[in-house]
């Protein structure tokens, strides 16, 4: 919920609080700080947080909230020893209405009783939470993120939801207001529209509404659709192809609520107008045919980076932050990602942070949002009621969280839900409506690991949902697999593992993924990068820490400090370039590369006979979102890629947008020399 933005007064609850560890004596801790781990307290499963608060007084009547930004994972809040509420969460807000317990002005002590991942248990050994990533030991526990104590009308907005249609040029917006003074209130609402990039658009008025809500309860009031008839400038498009310092259009809704005894409510949403969706086979970006190469960031091999401590990198390591002295921060790993030719990161288990979110929305990286429910290891219990529930729950919360954010193209609603031992198609039925009701605008997918069937749950025929498989040439190898089904996009979401942090394995980012995308893969990231080049996120060194996998990553800022000279990062640019013309099978034929990330392997590169005619057949990909006019230029030179001119060639090609052509490239191989360049 982004209820923060209507706030009248807004205290930062961060600093020193008490901390009591069950079982052991009283000390403090910094709150947020990035978790209890993270400051020392590595063996501590359940402990309870204190500290004094003062109410701000407003002037008027009011509604007085305590909010964290996340707890990992249950949490107990009291106000002077009177319970006030628990809530389990995992990676998204807990909030909690104090308002009752705590008059304006007066001055209390709250205390937090949170129980981390390792005090919620099955009988059965398994968690009761999604914990994202179970292997490692540096997950998130406690409060992290943010804390404040926020006030807030008696009556105001508490959430927007903004829809836009862009087939049907068509601006809908879902504004939920919360009455929690005593009495029934009539309410009007009006709304206004910016531009946040400073663009003059001729905006469409938004007409008001009036509801009324009942004392101490929510409505929800949908607004629209309103026609958006301004051209597609005024749509969010990623930066593809590259452009530096490329920042995407949003806009801004302001939503005014005035109550009828005249106390007033504003608050803004930023959006993106734009519109994702899976048309049978394919997905779709604006009406576009969009294809995904990205990768796969797993938040948790960062949080074993000890910076000040192991934990929490989304919120505490220099990289993922605002920029710094010394140090990009996260918009220089989003440039690091765009400059790579990845249009897509999957922010994989580990939920990201906001402030991730509003630079993918701002320079244009496309997002698929995961939840931190996890098969793999069959660590998390997901049958008995209560993780049943809090699985579930925990699903629909980061939707709710996340859902305004247009970088956001797919949710992902379980990773490798086959490799449980206790998956079923009823709760991955019940996972994808608990997400798609509180969005139903974006694309929905499963996760399958190695051995997984694409055609489980065969059940969920839903035009928006799809399983994406793992792992189609088996662990830690070279290969070219790519499973199709029919009615369904086609892809692999994770490949190359655990081989991805050596120097042949990273070549294989490169040639595995463009002979997938030959093959019309509509959505390829292997992975992970991280443990080929640790540093796209700024600052990690290869040896900050220990991947998955075990061993370190390849590349880091101690040995890469310039990494667009580097030949394999070079080669990954070209392989996944949007707008390329690939000799395929010669891409093919040094594939699977050496120990030494070799490319081309000497062995692989074609001969012919002087004075023979070679016929080479170029694939020419498209995965622009304009232009189906495409130059297409080759020349073959002797002996060197500079050397003389043996022929040449020019042409224009149309190719659709998402899609390939063939397109033949013919000459004499010369009398003289010993190779040639195309």
């Amino acid at each position: 919920m982004a209820a923060g933005n209507a706030a009248i007064a807004s205290v930062d609850l961060s600093g020193t609080w008490g901390f009591t560890p069950a079982g052991r004596a009283a000390t403090t801790i910094a709150v947020p700080g990035g978790g209890w781990y993270k400051q020392g307290f590595t063996t501590v499963n359940e402990a309870v947080y204190s500290r004094s608060i003062t109410v701000p007084d407003s002037g008027q009547p009011q509604s007085t909230w305590i909010e964290f930004g996340a707890v990992n994972h249950q949490a107990t809040l009291s106000v002077d020893g009177r319970v006030v509420a628990t809530q389990t969460t995992a990676f998204t807000p807990s909030n909690f209405d104090i308002s009752a317990y705590a008059a304006p002005g007066t001055t209390h002590t709250i205390t937090v009783n949170v129980k981390g991942r390792g005090a919620l248990k099955a009988s059965n050994g398994r968690y009761l939470v999604p914990d994202a990533a179970t292997w490692s030991e540096a997950v998130p526990q406690g409060i992290f993120g943010s804390a404040f104590l926020r006030a807030y009308p008696a009556v105001y907005v508490s959430d927007t939801f903004v829809r836009t249609s862009v087939a049907n040029r068509t601006l809908t917006y879902d504004v939920t207001v919360r009455n929690t003074s005593g009495s029934s209130r009539s309410v009007t609402l009006t709304g206004s529209l910016a531009s946040k990039n400073g663009t003059a658009f001729s905006y469409p008025e938004l007409p008001s509404r009036t509801v009324t809500v009942a004392a101490r309860s929510t409505a929800i009031v949908t607004v629209g659709p309103v026609a958006w008839n301004l051209d597609s400038t005024s749509y969010w498009w990623p930066n593809v192809p590259y452009r530096s310092g490329y920042r995407a259009q949003l806009h801004g809704l302001t939503v005014y609520a005035v109550t009828d005894d005249g106390r007033t409510s504003d608050a803004e949403y930023r959006f993106g107008f734009r519109e994702a969706t899976q048309n049978g086979d394919y997905y779709h970006l604006n009406g576009v045919r969009v294809n995904f190469r990205g990768d796969n960031l797993q938040g948790a091999d960062y949080d074993r980076i000890n910076n000040g401590g192991k934990d929490d990198a989304y919120h505490t390591l220099p990289g993922f932050l605002p920029p710094s002295s010394g140090n990009g921060g996260w918009p220089q790993a989003v440039d690091n990602y765009q400059r790579l030719n990845y249009n897509v990161v999957r922010i994989h288990q580990e939920p990201g942070s906001p402030y991730m979110l509003d630079v993918a929305d701002e320079m244009g990286l496309l997002i698929i949002d995961e939840v931190a429910i996890r098969g793999s290891q069959s660590s998390q219990e997901w049958k008995e009621s209560v993780g049943h529930d809090n699985m579930v729950n925990h699903a629909r919360a980061l939707v709710l969280r996340d859902r305004n954010h247009p970088a956001i193209i797919r949710w992902s609603q379980n990773n490798e839900p086959n490799q449980s031992g206790q998956d079923s198609e009823q709760f991955e039925k019940e996972l994808y409506a608990a997400m798609n009701g509180a969005d139903g605008t974006r694309p929905i997918i499963a996760e399958v690991g190695v051995g997984g069937n694409v055609s489980l749950y065969p059940g969920m025929t839903y035009a928006n949902f799809a399983v994406i498989p793992h792992y189609v040439d088996g662990f830690g190898r070279y290969g070219e697999g790519l499973i199709t089904v029919n009615g369904r996009p086609d892809g692999e979401g994770e490949y190359i593992w655990p081989a991805c942090n050596n120097k042949q394995g990273f070549e294989w980012f490169a040639t595995a993924t463009l002979a997938k995308r030959g093959k019309g893969a509509t959505d390829l990231r292997p992975y992970t990068l991280l443990s080929a080049w640790a540093s796209v996120v700024p600052g990690v060194r290869s040896t900050d820490f220990t991947p998955e996998e075990g061993g370190h990553p390849i590349y880091g800022a101690d040995n890469l400090p310039d990494p667009w000279s580097n030949p394999q990062i070079q080669r990954v640019q070209a392989a996944f370039n949007p707008v390329a013309a690939v000799d395929l099978p010669y891409w093919s034929a040094s594939g699977a590369s050496d120990s030494n990330g070799s490319f081309p392997l000497a062995q692989a590169v074609p001969s012919y006979a002087r004075n023979a005619t070679v016929t080479r057949n170029i694939t020419v990909f498209n995965d622009d979102f304009v232009d189906t006019s495409v130059g297409f230029t080759w020349t073959a030179r002797l002996d060197s890629p500079t050397g003389a001119v043996v022929a040449s060639g020019s042409t224009t090609l149309t190719v659709p947008l998402g899609s390939r052509v063939t397109q033949p490239v013919s000459f004499t191989t010369p009398a003289t020399g010993n190779r040639v360049y195309l």
